[in-house]
């Protein structure tokens, strides 16, 4: 798979992020019966400020737009997530996403790298007749930093698709990381509640998962015996 440009990505990204943040201002304006005119009033910018705002165009500068959702009722605040970085196939990564994909049933069609808004990519996906599973492969460093973007992305791919999707986060079963997530252990079974065990059978015998869950893979083992914690 041919990565993309980081400029273009940039740029693809930007326009996403501008877009949602339009259709946030646009929706409080209606709900407030706010025109226009009042909003670009109560900002001290004018009405063509406020209907690019709305619309998604990027370039509009950071204090306009703090400005404008401001006269709607809203503060605007940034926050960074780790990137998506070095794609499946350049970390190794990859040989877990294919032996996951070998062992699923038929029923299932895999996709690698699955292309969603913003210009980012779902790990691998398992599209079933009655639900999807949306599974990420994480090299876990701080859980709830990697948790949110990986539920931004399953929402991403839930608005897309009238089936369920369930959100499967795969860890290697080191010492490390269990230490690391049974500091979140009541978070993590409310979250996660499906089991490695679980979540395997739903793979193998094409059958509806119901819930989001953990996947521990026991490393330089076969996939095919997972944990079953």
């Amino acid at each position: 798979m041919r990565q993309m440009d980081p400029k273009r990505q940039a740029a693809e990204n930007a326009g996403f992020q501008a877009h949602r943040l339009g259709q946030e201002i646009r929706l409080a304006r209606t709900r407030n019966g706010q025109t226009l005119r009042d909003v670009a009033r109560a900002a001290g910018v004018s009405r063509s400020t406020v209907r690019r705002v709305e619309t998604g165009e990027t370039g509009i500068g950071w204090r306009n737009m703090n400005a404008v959702a401001a006269a709607v009722g809203l503060d605007v605040a940034l926050r960074a997530y780790p990137s998506r970085g070095r794609q499946l196939r350049d970390t190794g990564q990859m040989r877990l996403a294919e032996a996951l994909r070998n062992l699923a049933h038929p029923s299932w069609k895999v996709a690698i790298e699955h292309p969603i808004a913003g210009g980012r990519s779902a790990d691998e996906v398992f599209f079933g007749p009655e639900e999807i599973i949306h599974l990420e492969i994480v090299r876990l460093a701080d859980w709830q930093g990697q948790y949110r973007p990986a539920v931004a992305k399953r929402d991403e791919l839930q608005s897309a698709h009238a089936r369920p999707v369930r959100l499967v986060l795969a860890f290697e079963d080191t010492a490390h990381n269990r230490r690391v997530l049974a500091e979140h252990a009541t978070l993590i079974r409310h979250a996660l509640p499906a089991s490695s065990r679980k979540v395997m059978q739903s793979l193998r015998e094409g059958t509806p998962l119901g819930e989001d869950g953990l996947l521990w893979v026991r490393p330089r083992r076969p996939i095919f015996r997972p944990n079953s914690a």
